[in-house]
């Protein structure tokens, strides 16, 4: 079907797609190649978890930068940019023997993957109106789950059949070169920026950032460090989880995670359907439910075990996937709502920079804890308490947006 026929926001909702299943592919193939990663480099649950957090280092060195440069530059040059720079860092991870060049590499796949985080969700702001928003960027963010998805079924059992995790990296690599050159071909700026977007100088004025300190913004920030404690801790250690206390093969283990993901799809759009149409684009309530669905789902992950039904740990990661790798899009709607259109792309940019303080602290914080007491559920118990607060957080936060959009 030719584009001509298609509203172009649903092309660029693609080529967005496209672009966030690639970055993502390249964050999950330590997550998912972590027991071989583990053996061969000889490393702890809690240096695993720095590794994955190396990558959100980078991630929120960029975010700043890349909100600034999508508002003023517009996002086409920035993603390309950080896609090429992500895929040159994940193929020359293959070559690398030693830990810290990995984490060093890791930190640049990372700045690649901020570049294309903040001018998504710009876009989205800028190419829709505030009633189908959420759904587009649902939509949108479905292509991170599809990444996490490819990363889970086929990277074990292409590392295995190549006997090498490093074969993984270089597959990954490749694809996020591929991207850019999509990128460049198909993305389009939604209107003049001289209309929509504020020049730098003009971006760091007392009145933004008074935006930025509003208690109601400082309450969503803290959600969402809490989400992304639990997002990337379970990521980073399903995998180890699965093969070690339910004792399935590193395959299988992958298998139950690419489940999680497919869940995620779903609970990325329905999620954002229902805050849409059901509760007339209102986002915190929506929130709310997710951050009480997914306090009682983590819960449960705490009695499973070797000599449990399969058929609830297949349960459990697919319920975990709907809410806990759901939540995405309708909370990246609601922070780039929140000040209005023409500062979306830095007000996702200043909040990535916030809510990444949990996806670095997560993962290792949550190793630590499995090496510490010897068993996991300590770890999922401290997951649902943050869910949990997930859940008050939003509850408690009064306003959902400076002005009418």
């Amino acid at each position: 079907m030719s584009t001509k026929k298609i509203p172009y926001q649903w092309v660029i909702v693609g080529t967005l797609w496209v672009s966030h299943a690639v970055y993502f592919l390249n964050y999950m193939t330590v997550g998912t190649l972590a027991p071989l990663i583990r053996g061969e480099l000889r490393l702890s649950s809690a240096e695993i978890g720095l590794l994955c957090s190396a990558v959100t280092i980078g991630s929120m060195a960029s975010q700043i930068p890349a909100g600034i440069l999508s508002d003023s530059l517009g996002a086409k040059r920035v993603m390309v940019t950080g896609l090429l720079m992500l895929g040159c860092a994940t193929v020359t991870i293959c070559f690398v023997r030693s830990y810290w060049s990995m984490f060093l590499l890791l930190v640049v796949v990372g700045l690649g993957i901020g570049a294309n985080q903040t001018p998504g969700s710009k876009a989205i702001v800028m190419w829709f109106p505030l009633k189908g928003r959420a759904t587009a960027m649902g939509i949108k963010q479905t292509g991170v789950a599809m990444g996490g998805m490819l990363a889970s079924f086929s990277l074990p059992a292409l590392v295995l059949y190549f006997n090498s995790w490093r074969s993984g990296f270089l597959v990954a690599g490749l694809a996020s070169l591929a991207s850019a050159v999509l990128v460049l071909a198909l993305y389009q700026e939604a209107g003049p920026r001289s209309v929509e977007s504020p020049r730098p100088s003009t971006l760091w004025t007392p009145k933004t950032l008074r935006i930025f300190f509003d208690k109601d913004f400082l309450l969503l920030s803290a959600a969402g460090i809490f989400l992304m404690i639990v997002q990337f801790s379970f990521t980073a250690h399903f995998v180890l989880y699965a093969t070690s206390i339910l004792q399935v093969p590193v395959d299988k283990a992958g298998f139950l995670l690419g489940l999680s993901f497919m869940a995620g799809i779903s609970g990325r759009i329905g999620w954002s359907i229902s805050s849409d149409y059901l509760f007339r684009a209102r986002r915190k309530i929506v929130l709310t439910w997710i951050g009480a669905l997914g306090a009682l789902v983590l819960a449960g992950f705490v009695p499973l075990s070797a000599s449990g039904s399969r058929a609830t740990a297949y349960i459990m990661s697919v319920l975990f996937g709907a809410i806990g790798l759901g939540w995405n899009a309708l909370y990246l709607t609601a922070v780039g709502e929140f000040p209005g259109k023409a500062l979306a792309g830095i007000a996702n940019g200043v909040n990535f920079v916030i809510v990444n303080i949990g996806a670095i602290v997560g993962p290792p914080l949550f190793g630590y804890i499995v090496d510490r007491t010897g068993g996991y559920g300590e770890s999922w118990l401290f997951t649902s308490l943050c869910m949990a607060a997930v859940a008050f957080l939003s509850l408690i936060q009064r306003k959902e947006r400076l002005a009418t959009q």
